[in-house]
């Protein structure tokens, strides 16, 4: 199943004298530690920041979830914004790049304010958690949406991509690895409970403020289109958005894989503390997961080299999808959960990896398509898709732990632990699948894509000349 794209692509040829200059390894390796940064925060937070609500802070489950879903839903709702904030900026570093110079800093202060000890209780506790995660939001939107944009105006080839992505995603399940083992084991050895979080946030900040601008001295965006001085309006950008078929077909898998993948993150810890009896596992099972697509993710790159993003992507599914039926059916033995996670983690690095090369590939579609290039606007929705999913999901999820009946430190019945797995696993398990249907439609390859950026050079070519000719 495949989108039908217009036939004078046909006539672009398959070579030309032009080969994009690789990158080089100090330079994607140097952006991707842009990602080691963002992911020591928002991994955090994805993984231990309900958890911290519920059972640090000592937050009624439900109110933890929309505490931590709406700051989520305003991060979302601000990407696309900033995107288009970005996608108009012009300084001597380019459109992307100032973002993480200056982020950098404040981002490491507002983290730690979260995980600040107040001493306070009740109404002003809530309060003063949902302004202070909504100011982190706000800070991380205006770093991390650049950064992501920053992929698409560094080259334009397919192959680039793909390899910036797979060091991106491996610096970040780098850091899902170190939050995942050490975070508890950090905790408690500086001080427990609030005290301890808030040590750890001070030291988890400043490596990501460091990581950030590393990012920015390592990177450099294409002279060729930084010297288009092109800025799209807003109007443009959303022209340019809604004539995007692949844009919307890649936007969709990620959505649904998101959904999927909040379910099982944020589940896990509660039941390796409750159904398996191990809590001193949290941190490992994460850990676990998070080091499988570390170590998974280059090879899925070579393999997408060989074949394609959306052939890695169904291989990456059907992995993640019997992982997920094997843990419904094995029995309650962390000896038996810690490698079936572990296979779920393999799977997964091949879905994060090709869902995450498919998207910058879309911004030429969507040029070719409109005339229109916004790098901005299209990781901006991305973005917000991610983060209302994120959003949406955890807040949902702190409802269903209320209503099967989840009491924090305290014994679970039966009954909340069979509903408990149900969240844990059915429903990952049917949103990936709802995810693989889409994926079948989504056929801008590597050759089509060189097609794209071919045609484009050829268009933009054109104009130039056309703009330097003499007018009487």
């Amino acid at each position: 199943m495949t989108v039908t794209v217009a036939p004078e692509l046909a006539s672009v040829p398959r070579s030309e004298s032009h080969v994009p200059r690789p990158l080089g390894f100090g330079r994607k390796f140097g952006y991707g530690v842009g990602d080691l940064g963002f992911g020591l925060l928002f991994l955090t937070l994805s993984q231990f920041l309900l958890y911290y609500y519920t059972d640090v802070l000592g937050l009624p489950p439900a109110t933890a979830g929309w505490v931590f879903g709406a700051a989520v839903v305003w991060d979302a709702l601000t990407d696309p914004v900033m995107g288009a904030i970005a996608n108009r900026t012009q300084s001597r570093w380019g459109r992307y790049r100032p973002y993480l110079l200056w982020g950098a800093a404040p981002l490491a202060i507002v983290w730690a304010l979260m995980f600040l000890p107040t001493g306070l209780s009740g109404a002003t506790l809530i309060i003063y958690a949902v302004i202070v995660h909504f100011l982190f939001r706000t800070v991380y939107t205006v770093a991390s949406m650049p950064y992501m944009a920053l992929s698409a105006a560094m080259t334009e080839d397919s192959g680039e991509r793909s390899s910036l992505a797979a060091f991106r995603l491996v610096l970040q399940a780098a850091a899902g690895v170190l939050v995942a083992f050490a975070t508890f084991p950090l905790v408690k050895a500086l001080g427990g409970g609030q005290t301890g979080f808030f040590n750890v946030a001070l030291i988890y900040g400043a490596g990501a403020a460091i990581c950030i601008l590393v990012a920015f001295f390592a990177a450099r965006e294409v002279v060729g289109i930084v010297a288009l001085k092109v800025r799209p309006s807003f109007k443009q950008m959303i022209a340019m958005l809604r004539g995007n078929t692949f844009f919307w077909l890649a936007c969709g898998v990620f959505l649904l894989f998101s959904i999927a993948t909040v379910f099982f993150n944020k589940s896990l810890p509660y039941f390796m503390k409750y159904g398996l009896g191990r809590e001193e596992l949290m941190g490992p099972a994460l850990g676990i997961y998070a080091m499988c697509i570390t170590f998974t993710i280059p090879v899925w790159a070579q393999i997408t080299k060989r074949s394609s993003k959306q052939r890695v992507f169904l291989v990456g599914a059907g992995i993640a999808l019997m992982a997920y039926a094997a843990l419904w059916l094995a029995p309650l033995d962390h000896r038996v959960w810690l490698p079936l996670i572990g296979l779920l983690g393999v799977g997964s690095g091949a879905i994060f990896l090709s869902t995450w090369a498919m998207i910058p590939d879309t911004v030429e579609f969507g040029e070719w398509k409109t005339g229109i290039r916004a790098e901005g606007a299209t990781f901006g929705f991305i973005s917000f898709v991610q983060k209302a999913s994120l959003g949406i999901s955890a807040g949902l999820l702190g409802e269903v732990l209320s209503v099967i009946g989840y009491t924090a430190n305290m014994a679970q019945t039966p009954e909340t632990l069979a509903s408990l797995k149900i969240v844990m696993l059915a429903v990952p398990a049917l949103f990936a699948s709802l995810a693989v249907v889409t994926v079948l439609f989504y056929s801008l390859d590597a050759d089509l894509h060189g097609r794209l950026v071919r045609a484009l050079r050829w268009r933009r070519a054109r104009r130039n000349a056309s703009d330097s000719q003499p007018t009487c």
